[in-house]
């Protein structure tokens, strides 16, 4: 099978990418970005990764050449580092939808299409980060991609390089703490990236009748129950 992925170089997408090139199910993954992928760790399978350097506004104007079989969408910032509201849009919610247009034209009746939104997404709430969450989960769902797989975890854990402050902040703070998120606090329950990249990857490779539109929730993903 040939995957693509964009946001291969975050926090969720390394490790998915990792997964994606040392996974017998897959022949190729096309990777979308601005920066190509660290691929010096892999001895094996790198041969499969197809970079396709691309600004995120720019990635409308492309036009992929192989049909793909499993699209992961693991983009993700905050206000903080784009810069401005406007900017945060630019990534989490039109990029992400020109990433889903882009392998929605291909009309792939087999497609499986995997995105990372989180916690909390409500296009109706006043919280302006979950708000717009909520309003890229409603834009996919009204492309009718043939599958569409939903996973919305609570604050990620892992290891960070790109200066998100308050973010190691609350690694620092709730990391150590998760044994408190008990009853009906289980669901904001931090997460470590590597589950979630995980959980998209066995997600993807489990069986699933088109049309599906499935909610991978952050408690879902701690179970290990998709």
């Amino acid at each position: 099978m040939i995957a693509a992925i964009i946001g291969a170089t975050g926090l969720v997408g390394n490790t998915l990418l990792t997964r994606i090139i040392e996974s017998e199910h897959y022949s190729k993954v096309l990777v979308i970005g601005r920066s190509a992928p660290n691929l010096v760790e892999h001895q094996f399978g790198a041969e499969k990764v197809q970079f396709i350097c691309c600004q995120l506004d720019e990635v409308h104007e492309l036009a992929l050449a192989e049909k793909v079989d499993h699209a992961f969408c693991c983009l993700g910032t905050t206000i903080k580092q784009a810069g401005s509201e406007e900017a945060f849009i630019q990534v989490d919610k039109l990029a992400v939808l020109a990433f889903a247009k882009l392998i929605q034209v291909q009309e792939n009746p087999s497609l499986k299409f995997m995105v990372v939104t989180a916690l909390g997404a409500d296009a109706k709430s006043t919280v302006f980060y979950n708000r717009v969450k909520g309003e890229v989960e409603q834009a996919l769902k009204a492309l009718s991609l043939p599958v569409l797989n939903i996973f919305q975890p609570s604050l990620l854990l892992g290891p960070r390089d790109n200066g998100r402050f308050m973010e190691d902040i609350g690694q620092s703070l709730f990391g150590g703490l998760s044994f408190l998120f008990i009853g009906p606090l289980r669901k904001y329950q931090p997460i470590n990236a590597h589950t979630v990249a995980e959980s998209m990857y066995q997600v993807a490779l489990k069986p699933q009748v088109a049309p599906t539109h499935q909610i991978i929730t952050n408690a879902m993903m701690h179970r290990c129950h998709y």
